[in-house]
């Protein structure tokens, strides 16, 4: 199992640096990759409310979970979690892992699903289906039993950018796709994509791969740009929490996100691991948890939504 999923990784890292499988393809191998990953008991130990639809009529993955922390050291706070996977595969049960050091240490958690890109739907639909989420937890809150007013959002890879992307619009009247309710305690990215606007420009990649991977509209980078993080960075005042590694292969995003923080003259708690054990990589501690390294970050975490 474990020589599967390093297979797996060898072939997702060819795919991210050549780009010469298609996107149904790379779907397959991070589903496959996930499927290796530590597996969680959260749904038989701790109480929860699995696949709530968050709007009418939802589709199937228009849902979220809701997992209680022990009545012993709850903290009465929420962490909402947003998944990544390359914008076209991930799912909100692959986190639960994840989801469990908060639990642990007395928060509860959200996890959120979404429509992912399949050519047809784009970024734009992922971040309408969170904003709808958020809002569904701001108004009802008070009857799930959750926090309103200590909820900090989370993400990681393609759910960073969604999550900083949500946290700058519950300030941003502006933005194009936003919470109308909801509005973060604070937001924690871990190994984000940031400057989506470049992303259709991106080198090595075919034009059908970008279709799924980016949308249909990869070639307009205005469009791009009106749903990148980057753009509105400066409309989010928030506590904000970012996390990277040195083998972490989106590494740059995630220095570019603290650079532009330091120009705007912002805080920023910034993690940066150095290591060189191979699981060290991109999202470490959201897929591997119990590494020592991955430790370090959720400490981290857990401290910053504790201040």
């Amino acid at each position: 199992m474990k020589r599967l999923g390093y297979i797996v990784s060898v072939l997702l890292l060819i795919c991210c640096s050549a780009c010469t499988l298609s996107a149904p393809v790379m779907k397959l191998l991070l589903q496959a990759n996930y499927k290796n990953l530590p597996v969680s008991t959260i749904t038989e130990d701790y109480a929860n409310r699995i696949d709530v639809p968050y709007v009418e009529n939802a589709e199937p993955e228009q849902v979220l979970d809701i997992f209680y922390a022990y009545p012993e050291n709850r903290k009465d706070a929420v962490v909402i979690d947003i998944h990544g996977g390359f914008y076209i595969a991930g799912k909100k049960e692959y986190n639960r892992v994840f989801a469990e050091v908060f639990l642990k240490a007395g928060f509860d958690v959200v996890s959120v699903e979404y429509r992912l890109n399949d050519r047809v739907r784009d970024v734009s639909d992922e971040l309408r289906d969170c904003a709808a989420a958020l809002d569904y937890l701001g108004v009802h809150a008070e009857e799930l039993g959750l926090n309103r007013d200590r909820m900090f959002l989370t993400g990681d890879s393609a759910g960073g950018h969604l999550a900083l992307y949500m946290a700058e619009g519950s300030e941003n009247p502006a933005m194009p796709v936003r919470p109308q309710v909801f509005k973060p305690r604070g937001v924690l990215v871990n190994c984000p994509a940031y400057d989506y606007g470049q992303y259709g420009e991106a080198e090595g990649y075919t034009k059908d791969f970008k279709a799924w991977f980016v949308g249909p509209r990869y070639q307009d980078k205005e469009y791009l740009e009106s749903l990148s993080p980057r753009t509105f960075i400066g409309s989010y005042t928030g506590p904000l929490f970012l996390s990277t590694c040195t083998k972490d292969f989106i590494r740059a995003e995630s220095l570019k996100l603290k650079a532009d923080c330091d120009a705007l003259g912002r805080e920023i708690v910034f993690v940066d691991i150095e290591s060189e054990d191979k699981k060290v990589g991109h999202v470490h501690n959201v897929t591997y948890p119990d590494l020592p390294e991955s430790r370090e970050v959720n400490a981290a975490m857990i401290e910053f939504m504790n201040n």
